[in-house]
């Protein structure tokens, strides 16, 4: 009996997680939209030969 409202109890924590995860990612929706600066440095090309 113990086993099965443990069982339970997890299953309604996951299930409350997943919720809450799922509606601050609907209501987030412009969180995904910010442009991050980025620097990118430019790469030479190097030749196999050496001088």
């Amino acid at each position: 009996m113990a086993q099965i409202f443990l069982n339970s109890a997890v299953a309604v924590l996951i299930a409350s997680a997943f919720l809450t995860t799922a509606i601050s990612a609907l209501r987030g929706e412009d969180r995904s939209l910010r442009k991050v600066p980025v620097k990118v440095r430019a790469k030479r090309h190097q030749t196999g030969r050496r001088s």
